[in-house]
């Protein structure tokens, strides 16, 4: 049987997607009527709020839950990034620097690279500023450094040969109501890019 692993924050675990819930949740549906139960299992470990370093905290643990099952072969696949360039007052507050996410990039594939080969990172979306400065209270998003931390997730994915899958350039502004999180329409297209290069993998 093939796992596949999603690790992420609020947009992978599907907020604000009132009737799919979430693109990884309609890639779930979709195996589940494509493939026997016994072929591929998609399972959404994605986490609201989450960033790189909570990624790092509980990747392996839950890896090991899932070995202590039955060990089989996975996909894991990263959708995370976003928080980790959110800034708390000013731009130079991120919760996690630049150089520190890099780092994470290298330990997450250095994790799971024991598991398996099959590795895939998703980019980044876009952000409404009108929105997102600030979002809440004091959290800021910009899309000039939502860019810089996509890029160095398209760059570290060449550096080692792992899919990435572009996203930045998928959403409008219309599908991030709140200026951060898709709604149903924007779920749906990150669903259908996704499922597109995941399927290939599957094959291969």
């Amino acid at each position: 049987m093939t796992k596949i692993l999603i690790f992420g924050d609020s947009i992978a675990w599907g907020a604000f997607d009132s009737e799919n819930g979430g693109w990884a949740e309609q890639i779930k549906k979709d195996y589940l009527k494509t493939f026997k139960t016994e072929e591929i299992g998609v399972y959404n470990l994605a986490i609201s709020g989450n960033d790189t370093r909570g990624v790092l905290f509980s990747l392996e643990k839950e890896i090991e839950i899932f070995n202590l099952v039955e060990a089989e072969e996975y996909i894991f696949l990263f959708s995370i990034g976003s928080n980790d360039l959110r800034f708390i007052n000013t731009k130079d507050n991120p919760f996690v620097p630049l150089d520190e996410f890099k780092n994470n990039l290298e330990q997450i594939v250095k994790i799971v690279k024991k598991y398996s080969s099959k590795i895939i990172f998703t980019g980044l979306l876009i952000v409404n500023e009108k929105l997102t400065k600030p979002w809440v209270e004091n959290l800021y998003w910009e899309n000039d450094d939502l860019k810089k931390y996509d890029q160095a997730i398209e760059d570290f994915c060449k550096q080692h040969s792992i899919t990435f899958i572009p996203l930045i350039d998928l959403l409008t502004t219309a599908d991030v109501p709140d200026g951060l999180h898709p709604n149903t329409a924007g779920h749906k297209k990150i669903y259908a890019r996704i499922k597109d290069r995941l399927q290939k993998i599957i094959l291969t």
